[in-house]
């Protein structure tokens, strides 16, 4: 397969007559036109002949049933090939995109993150040891504290080690409240360091299906993320139902997002130069909120804050 040219600008007439159509099929290797039956427009071949993938009879056969817009994903020859298909009266319009850089990026930063997370939890696991043995000598709540949070943090780690190889794990109950609560007591030292006023509104008898580690970390995700871009101001956590919905809501009084950041936020190691971390805190959540089949936005306004809305079912 030739290499698949970048999209040109402009907007294709979808109005052309067939030796149109058919010119534009000999000439261009990133516009395909088909007719009802699958054919190549200008040729004897079927569109599943030229790219024979599941993916593209599943394309065809969606269009065929009436949708008006559809997209599929295969590999070709090492390369990877998004399509996106349209329908008009007596044609298919089919776009091909060559994604093969896109998806070697992706699956680089996930390389990253579980190089990482492997490398945190070889030390933790040994410091853990040193811990065990130092308790031998001498009791303490302290020293159960110290080994409680250092479970939470392997734990985390082989959480979010599952989470980046696209594995489930243990699915239950959470009860909401609590979960915030033991996050909060957590957090406390670095809200007070920056003097800022945290408001929690929870309400009565929230329950949500979910990784409980993950969304722990989802929470401290966003939590942190407010705490870190605001200064001497207010943070809100509200957790709310709405319908058959549950709403988390995290606000804050921050310097906001600047707009040419924000289509960008949830994109793995994306930050402002001057930002402390790397960059992975809100992918993460981006990755927890679609792990989980829920759905994640926010507004922000430079100066004034954001905010971020999760929408969860409701446990039924």
């Amino acid at each position: 397969m030739r290499e698949i040219k970048s999209k040109p600008s402009g907007v294709l007439d979808t109005s052309l007559n067939l030796d149109t159509l058919k010119a534009i099929n000999t000439v261009s290797d990133r516009i395909i036109f088909i007719d009802k039956k699958g054919n190549i427009i200008g040729t004897s071949e079927k569109i599943w002949d030229r790219y024979p993938y599941l993916s593209i009879i599943k394309l065809y056969e969606s269009l065929k049933k009436g949708k008006k817009e559809a997209t599929a994903e295969f590999e070709d020859r090492g390369r990877n090939i998004k399509i996106k298909a349209k329908a008009f009266n007596e044609v298919y319009l089919l776009e091909l995109e060559d994604i093969t850089s896109d998806v070697y990026i992706e699956e680089f930063k996930k390389k990253i993150i579980s190089t990482i997370s492997h490398e945190l939890k070889t030390p933790l696991t040994i410091v853990r040891g040193y811990v065990e043995l130092l308790s031998l000598d001498a009791e303490s709540d302290l020293t159960e504290k110290i080994l409680n949070q250092i479970d939470k943090v392997i734990n985390i780690v082989n959480s979010v080690s599952l989470l980046m190889k696209g594995q489930k794990g243990n699915f239950e109950p959470v009860d909401v409240k609590s979960v915030v609560s033991e996050i909060t007591e957590q957090l406390k030292d670095k809200i007070s360091l920056k003097d800022i006023k945290l408001e929690v509104e929870i309400d009565e008898n929230i329950i949500v299906v979910a990784e409980k580690i993950l969304f722990r970390q989802m929470i401290i995700n966003l939590l942190d993320n407010a705490i870190k871009f605001t200064e001497k101001g207010k943070i809100g956590l509200k957790i709310y139902k709405k319908g058959n919905d549950i709403i988390l809501e995290v606000n804050d009084t921050g310097r906001g997002i600047p707009e040419h950041i924000q289509p960008f936020i949830f994109e793995k190691f994306v930050k402002e130069k001057e930002s402390p971390g790397l960059g992975i805190g809100l992918s993460l959540v981006k990755t927890i909120v679609k792990h989980h089949g829920w759905e994640i936005d926010f507004v922000s306004k430079t100066g004034e804050g954001t905010t971020f809305f999760v929408k969860m079912p409701a446990k039924s």
